[in-house]
């Protein structure tokens, strides 16, 4: 064998040894010349104690385990140790053979494939490499006191290594930090055993730098550990490259301004119709003072975290440009440069270091306010440079209606943020009935927050914008828990201890952390509320964005005995099939299926075939946004279980519901319900039916006639029927030379003629009660009659004609 005295050389010569343990007489048998290397050049078998002292702890368990595990496998393994020779170390190949069934020796060869560094070596070449890192490395005792630091570290601090040994940790801090930031910092240190990060520091010259660090905690045997620190400082030139720039090593990609423009017309180029270039200058201000290039670093950082790929250039040492390719739609434009400002600023963990941002932006969209990419950049420079730039982050179309829209949403946004940092979320709620009674079951909870503001603003409008900001589950985990707390007082105050309450929770920003619903459980469960009065609503949309994992929290809500209700059904996915899919108890139908109701509207097909699919499934249905009698008499109809909306009640605050009468049954209402097999005045009127007041002119009873094509019309004021203005009573008092060549002024000014002049007040008036047989003899005698069917309080509730009468005359024959 040659022996080569280098560090890391192959060793020559030795070819694999074969060798045997036989584990009756605890004994290894291997060739002499390795027994000889081993250190016993005088033996020719060795004890496994001999052996064994060959290897390093970790090492020899490892061999261990590999020897069991061949014996019970009848399995080769193979294995490379670093093996303690007399003089020197080796990385050896251990090869364990094949073992027969019951077989009480083992075999194998043992190859030595290249030399490895004695002790001594290995400390000297572990020193050598810690002193020549090119990253900055410390390592400090519990105590946080400097034991090492290598060269570099040296270099970025500007502390000579004698300056710096034995010195508090604390040497280095900037001064930019509160106390409570680094009992948070080691804090976290401790419990996760490394923390990672962007910090300032401070040379020995005093100047405060940004550096990237990673502090671990080594736990050593006993109760000692130390810190190892590395450190990366972000001010350096090679941070930063041109993508032309054929040395360039770094990973962040930053093009100066003539490869941004190059870049950008390429893309323009490039452009089809369906998208559009959006522009954006900005210039970013730091908290604290950071050299040119750390802030240029910061940027670049940030920009490359946002989730729509854009492309990012240095115009000069304060201003950047930027720009994406998106659809044309106003809300993606918004979208993608809102989230660029909120990349940009940082997040909140850089505040406590002093590396939050204001952001200024000046924007250009190519086909509304610019014709080339060059004039959008210029747009977007004079935005930045035209507007007022203050303490807080702004952005700044060019063009004003644009700015207008976006600056209005921005401040809603910013009014939102303190509304909701100032715990101004309030819970209202709007009752949801139940058929046959109309009696309360359950409340809705809904949001409600009042903005300082003379901007008009909507409920809704304000969701969306929480959802944009990620702010959703704070507003909805504040009206969750007020809901809660709120209805104990609302079963008294209705004397029924069963009234539910509804909940909303949104997961549409969910998609990452997955902890909205498990958050929700546990609100619920914290409350003293029996978890089956609790509804949870969730809309089908944001179900389907990750059904799997909803579906399997649903499944966790629902074994504690809580109901799920799909709400908006119809506005998503709009499809039957999905039912089966869905976990859920309750399907609520959207209001925009509800509004303007028709049995003959496919609308009405849709709910009514949703409640036979629904009931069969063993669910429930509760439409919402019911605000006439025709809705909720064909909703009853419909049979479906629950309904909420105006016609009942706004939502309210729990003092105006506390205030207000404590019936929880809507009686008069129920004179509008659908009842099957009764023919009545109730079931027969025309609900929808056309109607003038008393001083409106002829002219306009005219246009009536023609557009709800009918003979009659009813006079009503204040909900009451005071007669019936018959077109043939109309045709009698307008003059018979209109529209004819001998028109004259006088003929025109009968149009003039109010409807109470003309009306008839000769008409019937039933309730809704009255019967078919009572109904058909009135019309019997008087053929003509127009019916006015109207409720206990003498309100007209609906219209009977005769074709109505003969229709439901031939329905009642034909069933007979």
């Amino acid at each position: 064998m040659i022996v080569d005295e280098s560090s890391f050389q192959k060793v020559k010569g030795f070819a694999p040894q074969a060798w045997s343990i036989d584990l009756q007489n605890n004994s290894f048998t291997c060739p002499h010349q390795l027994i000889a290397m081993l250190g016993y050049p005088t033996q020719s078998v060795l004890t496994l104690s001999q052996l064994f002292a060959a290897f390093e702890k970790t090492q020899l368990a490892l061999l261990k385990k590999h020897i069991k595990q061949v014996m019970e496998t009848g399995k080769p393994i193979i294995q490379t140790a670093i093996l303690n020779a007399y003089q020197h170390r080796y990385i050896a190949e251990i090869v364990i053979n094949a073992l027969p069934a019951n077989d009480k020796v083992i075999t194998g060869t043992i190859e030595l494939k290249q030399y490895f560094l004695t002790k001594q070596q290995e400390l000297a070449f572990l020193k050598q490499v810690f002193a020549q890192s090119n990253e900055g490395l410390m390592i400090a005792d519990l105590n946080h006191t400097i034991l090492l630091v290598n060269k570099a570290w040296c270099n970025n601090t500007g502390y000579q290594e004698h300056e710096l040994l034995g010195q508090p940790a604390s040497i280095l801090k900037s001064g930019r930090y509160t106390k409570p930031f680094y009992q948070k910092l080691w804090s976290h240190i401790d419990e996760h055993k490394i923390w990672t990060g962007e910090l300032l520091a401070k040379t020995k010259q005093g100047e405060v730098y940004a550096h990237e660090a990673r502090i671990q905690r080594i736990d050593l045997p006993g109760e000692e550990h130390v810190y190892v620190s590395s450190s990366h400082r972000l001010d350096t030139s090679t941070d930063l490259w041109d993508e032309d720039d054929p040395n360039a090593k770094s990973k962040v990609h930053v093009p100066d301004k003539n490869a941004f423009n190059k870049k950008l017309n390429a893309e323009y180029k490039q452009l089809n119709n369906e998208v559009t270039i959006v522009g954006l200058v900005f210039s970013v201000s730091l908290a604290q003072s950071t050299s040119v290039m750390t802030r240029q670093w910061l940027v670049a950082q940030r920009f490359s975290q946002l989730s729509q790929s854009g492309h990012l250039g240095i115009l000069n040492e304060k201003m950047f440009a930027a720009y994406w390719v998106v659809p044309k739609k106003m809300e993606d434009i918004e979208h993608t440069l809102k989230n660029a400002l909120n990349v940009l600023e940082g997040h909140n963990s850089y505040e406590d270091i002093g590396l939050s941002a204001t952001v200024h932006g000046g924007a250009s969209v190519l086909q509304i306010d610019a014709s080339s990419p060059s004039q959008m950049l210029a747009h977007a420079s004079q935005a930045l440079i035209a507007n007022s730039q203050g303490d807080e982050s702004s952005l700044y179309y060019f063009d004003r209606r644009l700015s207008k829209r976006f600056n209005r949403k921005a401040t809603l946004a910013t009014l939102l943020r303190q509304a909701l940092a100032a715990n101004q979320v309030e819970a209202y709620y709007q009752p949801i009935v139940a058929l046959p009674e109309l009696k309360i079951v359950k409340f809705e909870a809904l949001c409600r927050v009042k903005l300082d503001t003379q901007l008009p603003y909507s409920i809704q409008e304000l969701i969306e914008i929480a959802e944009e900001y990620n702010w959703i589950d704070q507003i909805d985990a504040a009206v969750t828990k007020q809901a809660l707390h709120d209805l104990p007082l609302l079963q008294r105050h209705y004397h029924n201890d069963n009234i539910g309450m509804s909940i909303n929770r949104s997961v549409v920003n969910d998609r990452v952390s997955h902890c909205c619903l498990e958050d929700t459980l546990k609100i619920f469960e914290a409350s003293d509320i029996d978890l089956g009065l609790i509804t949870l609503e969730l809309t089908e949309s944001a179900y389907f964005d990750d059904s799997y994992y909803h579906a399997e929290w649903l499944e966790k809500l629902k074994a504690r005995n809580i109901a799920i209700a799909l709400d908006d059904f119809g506005t998503g996915y709009s499809s039957f099939s999905y039912l089966r899919q869905i976990p859920v108890n309750i399907v609520k139908i959207d209001r925009s299926f509800v509004s303007g109701l028709t049995e003959e509207s496919n609308e009405y097909a849709m709910i009514d075939m949703l409640c036979k699919l629904t009931h069969k499934m063993g669910g429930k249905v509760i439409a919402e946004g019911v605000e006439t009698q025709q809705e909720l008499y064909l909703l009853s109809k419909m049979n479906v279980d629950m309904l909420q909306g105006y016609i009942f009640s706004k939502p309210r605050s729990l003092e105006q519901i506390l205030n207000s009468n404590n019936d929880p049954v809507y009686r008069q209402l129920l004179q509008n319900l659908y009842q099957d097999n009764v023919v009545n005045a109730q079931t027969i009127m025309r609900r929808d039916f056309p109607k003038i007041g008393p001083d409106q002119k002829l002219n306009i009873a005219l246009e009536k006639f023609e557009i709800h094509n009918s003979r009659h019309l009813l006079v009503i004021e204040n909900s009451h029927c005071l007669g019936v203005l018959h077109q043939s009573g109309v045709s009698a008092a307008i003059s018979p030379y209109l529209n004819t060549k001998g028109e004259q002024n006088r003929d025109l000014m009968t149009l003039n003629k109010r409807a109470h002049q003309v009306m008839s007040k000769d008409f019937l008036q039933v309730s809704l009660d009255t019967s078919f047989d009572q109904l058909f003899e009135q019309f019997v005698n008087q053929p003509y009659t127009v019916v006015a069917v109207t409720g206990p309080n003498g309100v007209c509730l609906g219209l009977i004609m005769l074709e109505d009468m003969l229709l439901k005359h031939r329905e009642h024959q034909n069933s007979h």
